[in-house]
């Protein structure tokens, strides 16, 4: 089962379009998934859509590029039980010889392909040449036939700048046709470059001679951005002469791009069928991602007194609440590219990585002040719904640095785990933050631009003779802030003379 967002998401479609189309009765109706209410409260939960709705939406887009109009959509497909096979001109085939399949000389569609009854595919098991790239051509993570045949076992660097995947493809194309060339390279930034500003693009090839950098330049100019998320390419040369023509598949995800190369007389069937299937996809291939020592910020939050609250609550209501928390929270955070770390009971770990349209150090900083806002509406929900008089906060920590970043895997589970100083720190000042504060160290407020620095306010709160006065954009040790009598601050002497700032709500 899919639920609304994660259904919304794949498909790239809005809301009103999904409520549309349930309504024209292409969809069903989603399944209420009910968790324990307050009394007299309506159940408040997502919607669940059987798996094969995304296949329905990628069906009806499909459709509609092929200019079948959505009256004729809904004869064809209402009411049907499950997406089936649609009557649009199918693309033009090549004709096969005697002892060969078909081969689909250009395709850029993505439902209309049918699954095979054969084993199914994962990314445990893709059988062909496959790797995965971010938005800035940064390898992510490859399976052993890519390593033996794109980079004959060659050692993968340990930093995430070091794994640009772009020499690697100019050195794979320098014995193709020019045209070849200019293809190869398309099946790659059609995906990307709509997150890959033209300035960004540039800048991260300055290591190349000029030629082969206005070559790639022309190459982003002319490349067109596809109206789907996902490329079939066919009839494409495939760098290693012994293998010839092959299939490209290119699936565009959130955290990057996925590239398949399938030799054309393979079946590409089954390997489509399984990456239509977004969200557990990418989470397998996320699990097995290599890896990397990268920069990063680190957001820690927690609840704050929340023994108490447990303690005031019956358990529906408890567990209530903290679910309202995490999924009113949990968009922010992909609205800001947090990638998820970890939830600790009632706290929360997030990463912040490097973003080619945007410096994910705001980021986090963003995302902080907009959970600090959020955890107000809520805090207020709850003080009407209990009549209680307890506020709700979210006490952040954030800080960043370069630190391995790896996964913890289960058989059923995966997390991204940061290893190094970085994430202790950022818990430590989730700890000295109280009443829903946000406190950044100095080195990630100062590696902001200035133009960003003057979007937010900073400072700490200084005693003075007059009272208590907040200077604006400035440092403090921790240990300044600190006050010697309060058991809570001893847990916080490991990071005493680290220079922070508390981040507050622009006015």
């Amino acid at each position: 089962m899919l639920t609304s967002i994660a259904l919304l998401e794949g498909a790239g479609i809005s809301r009103a379009t999904l409520n549309n189309y349930i309504a024209d009765g292409l969809l069903p109706r989603p399944e209420v998934r009910r968790q324990a209410a307050a009394p007299g409260e309506a159940p408040t939960t997502l919607g669940y859509f059987p798996d094969w709705a995304l296949e329905r939406i990628q069906q009806i887009q499909e459709l509609k590029r092929t200019g079948v109009s959505m009256d004729d959509i809904k004869h064809q497909l209402a009411d049907a039980a499950e997406p089936v096979a649609h009557t649009a001109p199918p693309p033009p085939v090549a004709r096969p010889a005697a002892d060969k399949p078909p081969v689909v000389e250009k395709r850029n569609a993505s439902g209309a392909v049918q699954a095979s009854e054969s084993v199914q595919v994962s990314v445990e098991n893709i059988p062909y040449a496959a790797y995965m790239v971010n938005f800035e051509f940064q390898l992510v993570w490859l399976n052993p036939l890519a390593q033996k045949e794109f980079f004959a076992g060659n050692q993968i660097p340990e930093r995430a700048t070091d794994r640009s995947i772009i020499p690697t493809l100019l050195d794979w194309a320098a014995d193709l046709p020019a045209q070849e060339q200019a293809r190869l390279f398309n099946a790659h930034l059609g995906l990307i470059k709509s997150r890959l500003p033209r300035q960004t693009f540039n800048q991260n090839l300055g290591g190349l001679p000029d030629a082969q950098r206005q070559w790639l330049m022309n190459c982003y100019d002319q490349c067109p951005e596809p109206d789907n998320r996902l490329q079939h390419i066919v009839g494409l040369m495939h760098p290693d002469p012994d293998i010839g023509a092959c299939q490209v598949v290119a699936l565009c995800f959130r955290e990057g791009v996925l590239i398949v190369y399938v030799p054309d007389e393979q079946d590409v069937n089954q390997l489509l069928n399984s990456i239509s299937r977004r969200d557990t996809f990418i989470r397998n291939l996320l699990s097995q991602r290599l890896p990397v020592l990268t920069p990063l910020a680190v957001m820690v939050a927690d609840l704050q007194n929340s023994v108490r609250i447990c303690s005031e609550l019956p358990p529906e209501d408890y567990f209530q609440l903290i679910n309202q928390i995490w999924s009113t929270l949990d968009p922010i955070f992909r609205e800001y590219y947090g990638a998820y770390g970890k939830h600790t009971g009632d706290g929360m770990v997030y990463y912040f990585f490097p973003q080619p349209d945007r410096n994910y150090l705001m980021n986090a900083v963003l995302c902080a002040n907009k959970v600090r806002e959020t955890m107000q509406d809520i805090s207020h929900d709850w003080k009407v719904r209990k009549g209680w008089t307890n506020q709700l906060y979210m006490n952040i920590g954030l800080s960043e640095g370069e630190e391995w970043l790896g996964t913890f895997k289960t058989n059923t589970n995966f997390e991204l785990v940061v290893l190094g100083e970085t994430i202790n720190i950022c818990g430590r000042l989730s700890d000295l933050a109280r009443f829903g504060k946000v406190w950044a160290t100095k080195g990630l407020i100062s590696k902001l631009s200035n133009t960003e620095r003057s979007k937010i306010r900073y400072g700490v709160e200084r005693d003075t003779p007059e009272g208590k006065v907040f200077v604006n954009n400035s440092y403090a040790q921790v240990t300044s802030l600190l006050s010697s009598n309060e058991p809570r601050h001893a847990k916080l002497m490991d990071i005493a003379t680290c220079a922070v700032t508390e981040v507050l709500p622009k006015l």
